[in-house]
């Protein structure tokens, strides 16, 4: 009796509210998708070419090299499927560009930084403005002031200042 006890909680707590469903590829960005697609083929260690999917996943290089199992496989072409339905490029697709000028108001995440990288906080919008802080890849919750062509002020904790947006996903 102990047991079925057991197993009736865990059961409740997974299909109850317990597990947290992804978010279905009809709902996501361009940008998500291919996220998506090479976050499969970078677990399994797949040797990356291009600057973007090295600057987000790493070099990898490793075995498997990219060989996929069937699941994997079927995953991979459903996510394609997305991706042509919704006329993305196939190859990188750049997160949404930054707001125009003006009060954004909106949150950020960090993107595209290659591990152990960061993205430069700054003074002020452009790379000749002192550095005073770093904001590293994952970070999110980012505070997004406003922003100026391709550069943001943000806040993130005590941090305020300036970053290249093309480095950040909106939201």
């Amino acid at each position: 009796m102990k047991s079925v006890l057991s197993i009736m909680l865990v059961l409740g707590l997974l299909f109850i509210g317990g597990k947290v469903e992804a978010r279905p590829y009809s709902q996501m960005s361009c940008y998500e998708l291919w996220y998506a697609r090479n976050a499969i083929f970078a677990k399994e260690g797949y040797c990356f070419t291009t600057r973007q999917a090295i600057n987000t996943f790493g070099r990898r290089c490793y075995p498997p090299y990219g060989r996929l199992n069937r699941w994997e496989a079927d995953e991979v072409d459903r996510i394609k499927y997305w991706e042509r339905r919704k006329g993305c490029s196939g190859g990188y697709v750049p997160p949404a560009p930054a707001p125009s000028y003006g009060n954004y108001g909106g949150y950020a995440q960090v993107v595209g930084i290659r591990p152990g990288g960061f993205l430069a906080v700054r003074t002020g919008p452009g790379t000749g403005y002192p550095q005073i802080g770093s904001l590293y890849r994952g970070d999110s919750g980012i505070r997004v002031l406003r922003c100026m062509g391709r550069w943001c002020r943000i806040r993130y904790g005590n941090l305020v200042g300036w970053v290249y947006s093309g480095y950040l996903r909106f939201y």
